[in-house]
C-alpha cells in the first residue's frame, strides 16, 4: 500500500518543477511509489497555436515499426489528436508499450478543464498482485494532479520565456515596440509605441495632450498585418520533436505612413515562435519608428539642422563636431564629457534624423554634387 505521505512529499516536489527535466524526475519517484514495473503518462496539447501532446515513460517497451516510433517522428498528435482517441488505437498503444507478455495494465484517462485528455498507462509484472479497486482510485488522483502540476510547468517556463523575450526584442528595438500572444492580445508595449499610434490614427497634433490610452488601438492596416503574420506562421512545418530552444524571425510585414514632406511613420509586424518539447509557441512583435528626412538639395547650417530635426543645446553642438569629421573620442575631449554620453547623444541624433549611420547624417546634412 501506498504511504500517504511519501506519496504527498512526492507530489510537492513534483508540483514545485519548473524545467522538463527536473518535471520527469520528480515524475519517475512519484510513480514509483506505486510498484509500477513500467509506466506512461501523456499529457495533451495546451491551447496555444503549436502546441503538442507531451509524452513520458519508463520502463515501456518501443520498437521501429511501433506507433511511438512514428509519432517521435511525425509528432505525437498523430495519434493523440484535440478530437479524441479511439479504443481501439488506445489499446493498440498501450499494447505496444507493455514491457513483458503477460503484464497488467490499467489505461487511466481524465479530460483536461479547457481542452485535450489525460492518459495514464500503468503496468505491473505478471508476478506481482493485480491492482485493487483501492489503488486505481489513487491512481486516478494522482493522474488528475500529475496534469495539474504539468500545467503549471507550462505555465511557469512560458512566463520565463516571456520575460526573456521582452529583454530581447526590447534591446533590438528601442523605439516603438509592442508584443502580442497568439490571440492578438497585448502583451507588453512601450510609451513610445503608444505614441506612435497616436500619431499614426491622429496625425502630428495627436501629442498635444500628455494623457496616452494605457493600451495601443491598432489601426486596420496594422490589424491585417498581424493576421496576415500569423497565417505565415501557421505555414512553418516546425520539426515534430525538438529538444533545443530556438527562436525564428523575420520582417512579414512592413508599413510605412507619410505624415508630412519629411517625416513619416515605419513600422513592422513580425512573428517570434519558441519551440521546445512542448510545442511552438508563436507570438508577434511589432515595431514602429518616427522618421524624419531633410531634402539634400541644398546645404544647411547646423543651427538649421539642429531646428529642423529637433536637436537639444548639446545634440546641437555634437552633431557640428559629427559634421567636422570629429570621432566620438574626440567629441567627448573637446566637449569634456564621458564618451558613453557622446555615444548616447549620437544614437539620439541618428534617431531624430532617421538615419543609422554618421556618414549618413554627414550626406544627409550636405547638398549631393
Amino acid at each position: 500500500m501506498v504511504a500517504p505521505s511519501a506519496l504527498n512529499e512526492c507530489l510537492l516536489e513534483l508540483a514545485l518543477q519548473r524545467s522538463l527535466a527536473g518535471f520527469q524526475q520528480s515524475l519517475k519517484r512519484t510513480l514509483d511509489q506505486f510498484s509500477l514495473s513500467a509506466w506512461a503518462v501523456v499529457f495533451p496539447a495546451g491551447t496555444a497555436i503549436g502546441a503538442r501532446p507531451v509524452f513520458m515513460g519508463h520502463g515501456v517497451r518501443s520498437t521501429a515499426s511501433s506507433l511511438l516510433s512514428l509519432a517521435s517522428k511525425q509528432g505525437l498528435e498523430t495519434i493523440f489528436p484535440p478530437q479524441g482517441v479511439g479504443p481501439q488505437l488506445l489499446a493498440r498503444f498501450a499494447d505496444e508499450l507493455n514491457p513483458a507478455p503477460g503484464s497488467r495494465c490499467r489505461i487511466l484517462r481524465s479530460k483536461r478543464e479547457k481542452a485535450g485528455e489525460f492518459f495514464l498507462f500503468c503496468y505491473r509484472a505478471p508476478t506481482s498482485p493485480d491492482f485493487a479497486a483501492a489503488e486505481i482510485e489513487v491512481l486516478s488522483r494522482v493522474g488528475r494532479i500529475l496534469d495539474r502540476c504539468f500545467v503549471a510547468l507550462w505555465q511557469a517556463q512560458e512566463q520565463e520565456f516571456e520575460a526573456g523575450l521582452f529583454r530581447l526584442v526590447g534591446n533590438l528595438h528601442p523605439e516603438g515596440l509592442c508584443v502580442l500572444d497568439n490571440r492578438l492580445r497585448i502583451l507588453f508595449e512601450n510609451r513610445k509605441f503608444r505614441e506612435q499610434m497616436q500619431i499614426w490614427n491622429r496625425g502630428l497634433g495627436a501629442l498635444q495632450s500628455l494623457s496616452l490610452p494605457k493600451q495601443s488601438e491598432l489601426p486596420a492596416v496594422w490589424r491585417e498585418a498581424c493576421d496576415r503574420s500569423f497565417q505565415a506562421f501557421r505555414e512553418v512545418k516546425f520539426p515534430p520533436v525538438s529538444g533545443r530552444m530556438a527562436v525564428t524571425q523575420g520582417s512579414l510585414s512592413v508599413l510605412k505612413h507619410p505624415l508630412d514632406e519629411q517625416s513619416w511613420l515605419e513600422g513592422a509586424v513580425r512573428y517570434l515562435a519558441f519551440q521546445s518539447a512542448l510545442g511552438v509557441r508563436p507570438y508577434l512583435v511589432l515595431t514602429c519608428a518616427f522618421k524624419r528626412r531633410q531634402p539634400a538639395s541644398a546645404a544647411l547650417t547646423p543651427a538649421q539642422i539642429a531646428e529642423r530635426l529637433g536637436f537639444s543645446r548639446r545634440e546641437a553642438e555634437l552633431a557640428e563636431l559629427i559634421l567636422e569629421g570629429k570621432s566620438a573620442r574626440e567629441i567627448a575631449g573637446r566637449l569634456k564629457i564621458a564618451l558613453p554620453t557622446v555615444k548616447t547623444h549620437i544614437r539620439h541624433i541618428l534617431h531624430k534624423s532617421g538615419v543609422k549611420t554618421r556618414l549618413q547624417f554627414v550626406g544627409l546634412c550636405r547638398p549631393q554634387n
